[in-house]
């Protein structure tokens, strides 16, 4: 018999989403995420701002989203800032419905990049969670312990 993982399911409309500090981004990340905490230049943590169905209590962290400062280059004469969304993981049993949305928008009315790529495990995951973003797949990249990575990028400008 198949055992059921049992969630805390938040909704993202009952959380807010504001910058965090590096150490409160590297201990949860160094914590929670199976790759740790790498270094980034933007940290956001989603707290819970009021209660709805949760069993986890209002100022509760709940998830964190880090993304890259900008690489810059130039696309037939308009410059592009790229951005690299780095991580982002949820306490563990814990789904935060429309989170990685809320999290990418304020990323978006902060920083107003004009493209944002990421790397998706493809052994784990296809990226549907990024895909209902808007991100599309981009290529995929194998490393020599046959492991493969999926590149997904969200183009804001054309270029």
């Amino acid at each position: 018999m198949e055992e059921k993982t049992s969630y805390h399911h938040i909704f993202a409309r009952n959380c807010c989403v504001r910058r965090i500090a590096r150490p409160v981004a590297e201990d949860f990340l160094d914590r929670y995420h199976p790759l740790k905490y790498t270094n980034c230049r933007y940290k956001y943590g989603i707290y819970i701002s009021r209660q709805g169905h949760e069993h986890l209590p209002e100022g509760t962290l709940v998830a964190v989203a880090t993304f890259s400062g900008p690489r810059k280059w130039d696309k037939e004469g308009h410059l592009v800032r790229s951005y690299e969304w780095v991580r982002y993981f949820t306490l563990p049993g814990t789904r935060v419905a429309g989170g990685m949305g809320k999290a990418l928008q304020t990323f978006l009315d902060e920083v107003r990049p004009d493209d944002i790529m990421t790397y998706v495990d493809a052994d784990v995951s296809e990226g549907q969670s990024y895909k209902l973003l808007g991100f599309r797949e981009e290529g995929e990249k194998e490393f020599g312990n046959g492991k493969r990575s999926l590149k997904l990028r969200l183009k804001l400008v054309d270029y």
